[in-house]
């Protein structure tokens, strides 16, 4: 994996150095596929929404050195280009914020938290916890402490206001709080000043 900032390998490319195309490509990948996933369970149908936009980028990448953030504008087109597809497909009748009922995203505790091993028990009281989160709620908790995205790229990749994601996080704390025991929800806590403490991507004084 290269030491490049992901920023710098896009900046090449869009300034016209196109063998940096497939480390943009590496560096991207796991992060969209992991989301899309979370969006839509179907792994063919998120591959190929991941192929389509970077397809988008080689051929628009003359078009693109306005973009200052590659994070939003590659989270955003995939997401659109996820809920386009199901829309056509008749699986999603609105985009979630103008109705989000008969659609649910498939936010799990597992990513939300840490990838490591707890009691069984615990792991199901957090599980039933975080279902009581909307999918708005879910999808920022999950874009910001497990994808290290600032308030303001989430603002820009769910289309709304900054105020809004503040709120959500807000809610979706106080909501587990309510529901959890001191000892799970300091667990919770923990994890939570953990990533971000050590994610790279969460910029300061959001």
């Amino acid at each position: 994996m290269s030491s490049e900032l992901p920023t710098d390998i896009w900046d090449r490319f869009v300034s016209g150095d196109c063998t940096c195309f497939k480390k943009l490509f590496e560096e991207y990948y796991k992060g969209l596929y992991g989301y899309g996933l979370k969006l839509c369970s179907n792994s063919e149908l998120v591959e190929d929404s991941i192929q389509d936009i970077f397809v988008s980028v080689w051929e628009r990448k003359d078009e693109l050195t306005h973009v200052i953030s590659p994070n939003v504008y590659l989270y955003v087109s995939l997401r659109r280009r996820i809920f386009k597809m199901l829309k056509k497909n008749n699986k999603l009748k609105s985009m979630p914020g103008e109705g989000e009922e008969g659609f649910s995203i498939c936010f799990g505790v597992e990513e939300i938290i840490i990838k490591k091993e707890y009691q069984e028990q615990q792991k199901e009281t957090l599980k039933l916890a975080f279902e009581q989160l909307s999918n708005q709620q879910k999808e920022v908790l999950f874009l910001h402490y497990y994808n290290g995205m600032s308030y303001g790229e989430i603002e820009d990749i769910l289309s709304i206001n900054r105020q809004s994601v503040r709120n959500h996080v807000y809610r979706a704390m106080q909501t587990l709080r309510s529901i959890l025991n001191k000892d799970v929800m300091r667990l919770v806590n923990s994890l939570v000043i953990f990533f971000l403490l050590s994610s790279l991507l969460i910029y300061l004084g959001i």
